[in-house]
């Protein structure tokens, strides 16, 4: 496999190379696996829409007939130029299929395989890094400066500006999907028009209240032990099509942060200084951690954020995910719930 160090994964993507027959993207972040693909695909074939130069398959089509991605792999384009299979939503059981497409003389054909988060010995990512010519992308989240700088770059590209706070509460309610948070902002720069610089106030209106009754909604339920709430925004959010694995990785955030300013208080730093240093930027979520610093200790969060990991494990084994979100999210707002301080 040719490892693609992280600073040169954009231009990767742009033109890959004739050299490069075979690319795995995958990660937890799938718009950002959305867009590194298209991106790729774009550096590959100009007409993205031509039948003879790109096959899409799903991950479902390709495990039920390999033989047909084996045939796509090996033929020819009919127009001239390089042709591209590209295979979605793929498991870890695809890796043997795989495999065996890797072995054949696949000419100048490229095939893009698109995947959720893997783990470090997932055999599907064992059968690309085992190949030579082959190329394996990792997407995570967006955080910290690298939310920034994608912030700022689609800011431009939306043809406005946003002041100080106007930045630190998009990056505050933004980062959990590269896509959505580009949608986001394009949200906004409808919300104030063109050429225009957004404030706080404008992000408020714009973003904030849809980003809070989404996954940060659930996340505060979660760790506030607010069943009734978390009931109807969990519906809401998978009846929005959020995947469970994207929620559950959400309050597992959130409670990373929880995990920080307690852990903080517990040195002798007082709370204000905790929200600081842990980057708390928007009240709502200062609301919901100082609630929920009164039934948590750095201990309990500790246990609960193992657990969500386990939880987002299963949902990628092809387990029954939104029953698995369902039941670790109602587990832990439970135990939230019953460390409730007297008086409450």
């Amino acid at each position: 496999m040719v490892k693609i160090p992280v600073r040169e994964i954009e231009s990767f993507c742009r033109a890959p190379g004739s050299a490069i027959r075979a690319v795995l993207i995958y990660g937890a972040d799938q718009g950002l696996v959305r867009e590194r693909s298209n991106i790729l695909l774009g550096g590959v074939v100009d007409d993205l829409r031509d039948p003879f130069r790109v096959c899409d398959l799903t991950g479902e089509e390709a495990g039920r007939d390999p033989s047909r991605l084996m045939e796509e792999a090996v033929s020819l384009s009919m127009t001239g130029g390089r042709r591209v299979v590209r295979v979605r939503g793929v498991a870890d059981s695809f890796a043997s299929t795989m495999a065996e497409v890797l072995k054949l003389p696949t000419g100048d054909t490229l095939i893009l395989v698109e995947a959720a988060e893997l783990a470090a010995r997932s055999k599907l990512r064992t059968a690309f890094e085992r190949a030579k010519d082959t190329a394996a992308l990792a997407c995570y989240h967006d955080e910290g400066r690298a939310l920034e700088a994608v912030i700022a770059d689609e800011l431009t590209r939306q043809g406005i500006t946003a002041d100080g706070d106007a930045r630190r509460l998009l990056v505050s309610c933004l980062g959990g999907d590269r896509m959505q948070t580009r949608n986001e902002i394009a949200k906004l720069a409808l919300y104030v028009g063109p050429g225009q610089r957004a404030t706080a106030k404008d992000v408020e209106d714009a973003i904030a209240d849809s980003s809070f009754l989404s996954l940060d909604r659930i996340a505060h339920n979660v760790s506030s032990g607010n069943l009734d709430d978390l009931d109807r925004s969990l519906e809401r959010a998978l009846a929005n099509r959020e995947t469970p694995a994207t929620i559950l990785a959400a309050v597992r955030r959130h409670l990373t942060q929880l995990g920080l300013v307690l852990g903080l208080k517990e040195r002798g730093v007082n709370e204000a200084q905790a929200m600081k240093s842990a980057h708390v930027l928007h009240f709502r979520a200062e609301n919901a951690l100082k609630d929920a610093g009164r039934r948590w200790n750095a201990s309990l969060v500790h246990r609960a954020r193992d657990y969500l990991f386990d939880a987002e494990a299963r949902c990628r084994t092809g387990m029954p995910d939104t029953t698995i979100c369902r039941r670790t999210l109602f587990e832990i707002a439970r135990t939230a719930a019953g460390n409730a301080p007297r008086g409450h």
